[in-house]
């Protein structure tokens, strides 16, 4: 029997009346052989650590042997794949240089840090092949582990499995001020688990939502030595489309301290962590007196909802080697305690801020539709599919929203919103577990399933460049499942949007009607509101020069942005405006 056959004989759902505790003890006797000669071939990296306030960051094309003999063409940042680790300071402003070296446009998008608009880098910050961009934010995310991706509409999925991608890492004073392990590559590593699917003809890989063979910060089976004290996990799934139950070969359990956005208020302990596309866990593992032992990180898959990519049935995709199995992720040999560290685990973390739902200012209902395969995009957002020429939605500076997220398709889906964290507040009617308790960007949502957020947007107001609200299964992402929404200020007059001396709109945003005010007329003129795709709406040509107001229908229009021009003699002017 081959190793692949062992193990989804001994770890696939057993139909056979056989006593589960007998089997998962039989599983774990003759399991173990097999992983330790599985599991022990390649030391993990540790990407390198990038500190300061400046960086330049380069994407390349490049290649790597993941196996012997087999040369796979890469894309890499600063290397031939994946990329390293940024270190920012709370509070610090950055500065990233992006070269685009490859020969196709990209993006780098940064990954649950709150930035402005226009240094997002989502689909909208496009950079051409042979070009810079350059991002400059002030960092305002409390310490915990980020990450950065390309972003560009219908080519996410290919870039980041080409190897675009590498962590953030934001430190704060409220952090540096608790006893966690902080040595980076010594006692505190970032993990990111993906999975690939390579063609055994070309040695190329296959862009697909499920793989069937795992790199853990970019090899296969890979082992990571360990110091014999309190060691801290950054874990990230950066995969495409497959979400991870872990947990340890043992069943020990280990301390959650942090999610996407930061630390918790205290440590969860657990012995099984659901990770999806985009989410990040920080974990500690008490390694005191265990020199010379090992752990297996294991993928505890069937345990998981059969609606979850990883776990579903072959109709829904789940045909490959990895699929409906638990599985090893990453051994960790034990070593001796060496210098420093840790030997404790902290009983408090950090206090969590959750606004108050009295205090809300908007309710939004977000569903999920639609019914198929992975990849094949068909599922809707609030009934909508991406266009980069349409702004879905409108959210105003200062306001605390309220989400009412519900599922209503045959898969699970990881929703991640850019610019803000968000917090739980319920689940199906329940407090969320937890591990869960924190400030969060990502959220699974199964199929029935009714999610609650609170959120709030702050700092940054820009009506012309968009954020996204969009699932983070990238297969699913490229193909439209995605929504954009602009953040605006309603008290500050560059929503007057003055088109010129003499005309003004208003107010703007507006939640019924524009106003159009010319100061002094003194020939006809036509006007023209269209959406962002340029589909009229409504026309008027007015011949009344008097110096009356003209009304601007827009109280049974959908919220979103919408293009006044303004055509007077010669002269155009083109407004956007903004209806809440």
């Amino acid at each position: 029997m081959s190793k692949a056959e062992f193990l989804n004989y001994f770890t696939a759902p057993n139909p056979s009346p056989m006593n589960a505790d007998l089997r998962r003890l039989l599983t774990l006797l003759l399991l173990l052989p097999v992983l330790a000669d599985a599991q022990s071939s390649n030391p993990m990296p540790i990407p390198p650590l990038l500190s300061g306030k400046n960086f330049s960051l380069s994407c390349d094309t490049s290649s790597v042997f993941f196996y012997p003999g087999m040369r796979t063409s890469t894309f890499g940042v600063n290397g031939s794949f994946l990329g390293p680790t940024l270190e920012f300071l709370k509070w610090d402003t950055v500065s990233i240089d992006v070269m685009n070296n490859l020969q196709e446009m990209t993006t780098m998008h940064w990954h649950g840090m709150h930035v402005p608009g226009d240094m997002d880098g989502g689909p909208y910050q496009e950079i051409m092949p042979g070009m810079m961009w350059n991002a400059t934010y002030r960092v305002l995310n409390n310490a915990g582990t980020y990450w950065y991706h390309p972003h560009p509409h219908m080519m996410t999925q290919s870039q980041v499995t080409m190897g675009m991608a590498g962590f953030i890492i934001v430190r704060d004073s409220a952090e540096a001020a608790l006893a966690l392990p902080r040595e980076y590559g010594v006692d505190d590593f970032p993990v990111v688990l993906q999975d690939r699917k390579w063609n055994t003809v070309t040695g190329q890989f296959e862009v697909t939502a499920l793989g069937d063979s795992m790199l853990i910060n970019g090899v296969p089976n890979a082992y990571l030595d360990v110091p014999s004290r309190i060691v801290r996990l950054r874990v990230l799934n950066g995969s495409n489309a497959r979400v991870y139950q872990l947990g340890f070969l043992d069943n020990r359990t280990f301390q959650v301290i942090g999610n996407d956005g930061g630390l918790l208020a205290a440590p969860v302990t657990v012995s099984r962590l659901l990770l999806s596309n985009g989410e990040r866990a920080e974990i500690l593992l008490d390694l005191n007196g265990l020199q010379g032992d090992s752990l297996q990180l294991m993928s505890y898959a069937t345990e998981m909802s059969t609606t979850i990519p990883g776990n579903m049935s072959a109709g829904m995709g789940g045909t490959g080697p990895l699929e409906r199995v638990d599985f090893p992720l990453l051994k960790l040999r034990v070593q001796g305690p060496g210098t420093g560290g840790v030997t404790s685990i902290p009983a408090t973390l950090v206090p969590q801020y959750v606004w108050n739902p009295n205090d809300v200012n908007r309710i939004r209902n977000r569903t999920i539709t639609g019914m198929g395969m992975p990849g094949m995009g068909n599922f809707y957002l609030d009934g909508n599919t991406f266009s980069m020429n349409f702004v879905n939605d409108t959210m105003r500076l200062g306001d605390i929203e309220v989400w009412y997220m519900t599922n209503a398709s045959n898969m699970a889906h990881p929703m991640h919103t850019h610019d803000v964290q968000f917090y739980i507040l319920e689940k199906n009617g329940q407090a969320p577990p937890p591990e869960e308790s924190g400030a969060k960007d990502v959220v699974l949502i199964v199929p029935g399933d009714s999610i609650t957020i609170i959120t709030r947007f702050l700092d940054y107001a820009d009506v012309t460049s968009p954020y996204m609200y969009h699932c983070h299964n990238l297969a699913h992402e490229d193909m439209g499942m995605m929504t954009s929404f602009v953040v605006i200020d309603t008290a500050t007059t560059q929503v007057r949007d003055l088109l010129d001396q003499g005309f003004a709109v208003y107010p703007n945003p507006s939640s019924t009607d524009w106003t159009l005010h010319m100061a002094n007329p003194d020939q006809p003129l036509e006007w023209k509101l269209t959406d962002l795709q340029g589909a009229v709406i409504q026309q008027q040509r007015w011949t009344d020069t008097s110096g009356k107001d003209l009304i601007i229908p827009g109280r049974n229009l959908a919220p979103g942005l919408y293009l006044l021009s303004i055509q007077s003699g010669t002269t155009t002017r083109v407004a956007r405006l903004v209806r809440l």
